[in-house]
């Protein structure tokens, strides 16, 4: 990526995609039996006053896969936090509504000097964002501290969190590193998170927002099937890509707003071979569709959260 490229895209690595639930241990084991995550290790918990958080991967080796899927549910308020202080959970999922699909935070990663520089221009601007712990100058949530408030125009109501890439304990080499297929992969195996798409209501508006407030705008905007999708890059070729898609027409993108209306929506994972995890939901008991190449599991069997299975396109 030539450094033209690096300064328009502005950030490294969409750091997980998350899920709310009730229940963290239920809910892990939800997804590694019905769409075959791998069994996280022990080390992958994180607890904390106010949260709860596992960190899964789709695939076993981080680097392949540094996008993690993380599940997060409220914690006891007790002890020492992870952060210095209670996480508000609570507060966040509250402020979701009753929406089926509820997210933590958009979380993304950048070198020291862009989150700093970030800040900066925000302050600049007036747009409130808080750090986490407030005397730490390590990670902020736009729209302010979130224990406390969120202004949502800060960043179109994405919930976005900014951490330091130097924090993810990634060689530097897997920020450049191609979106390939791993060679021992069998023909089941999931590679990596490719996309997490949020519904939004107005896709100019957010885009407006992006623009002006981070500094980021789309790799692509295109309009078919009823909708207008915005493709938002990373630096790291194997990171997920953040999509944002406006209905725009009758269809199945129109029919899922007007259930679970604006919001964090389908998680995207790559596959060696579509027919092969087909196969294998199949093995597992989990019901699912497929269309045009693309696999959808029930979600009744994935805790409410749309996921799609497409095949991995080695590049």
């Amino acid at each position: 990526m030539d450094e033209a490229e690096r300064d328009r895209t502005g950030y490294d690595l969409m750091t997980t995609v998350s899920v709310l639930v009730d229940d963290l241990d239920p809910a892990v084991d939800v997804l590694c039996e019905s769409l075959g995550v791998p069994r996280p290790r022990p080390q992958s918990l994180r607890e904390g006053p106010g949260i709860r958080a596992m960190f899964c991967r789709v695939h076993p080796k981080y680097a392949v896969a540094p996008t993690f899927l993380e599940l997060v549910s409220a914690g006891p308020v007790d002890g020492i936090g992870i952060a210095g202080g209670v996480f508000p959970v609570v507060e966040i999922a509250a402020r979701q509504g009753s929406r089926p699909v509820k997210w933590h935070a958009t979380e993304l990663s950048m070198p020291d000097d862009t989150l700093l520089d970030l800040s900066a221009h925000l302050d600049d601007l007036g747009v409130p964002h808080g750090f986490v712990p407030s005397d730490d100058r390590d990670r902020f949530f736009l729209g302010g501290d979130p224990s406390i408030s969120y202004d949502a125009t800060a960043d179109a109501g994405l919930v976005i969190e900014a951490g330091k890439s130097s924090h993810l304990g990634l060689a530097e080499d897997a920020f450049s590193a191609p979106a390939d297929i791993p060679p021992d992969a069998g023909p089941a195996t999931m590679v990596r998170i490719v996309a997490r798409e949020y519904l939004v209501d107005d896709l100019d508006e957010t885009l407006g927002v992006l623009e002006r407030n981070l500094r980021w705008t789309p790799a692509s905007l295109e309009e078919r099937e009823g909708a207008r999708r915005a493709v938002m890059p990373f630096r790291a070729p194997r990171s997920a890509s953040l999509e944002l898609v406006e209905p725009s027409g009758p269809g199945r993108v129109a029919d899922e707003y007007d259930e679970v209306g604006a919001g964090a929506w389908t998680i995207r994972i790559s596959v060696v071979d579509v027919d092969a995890k087909a196969d294998d939901l199949t093995a597992r008991g989990t019901p699912f569709t497929v269309h045009e190449g693309v696999i959808r599991p029930d979600r009744d069997s994935t805790l409410l959260v749309p996921f799609e299975f497409v095949a991995a396109t080695g590049r």
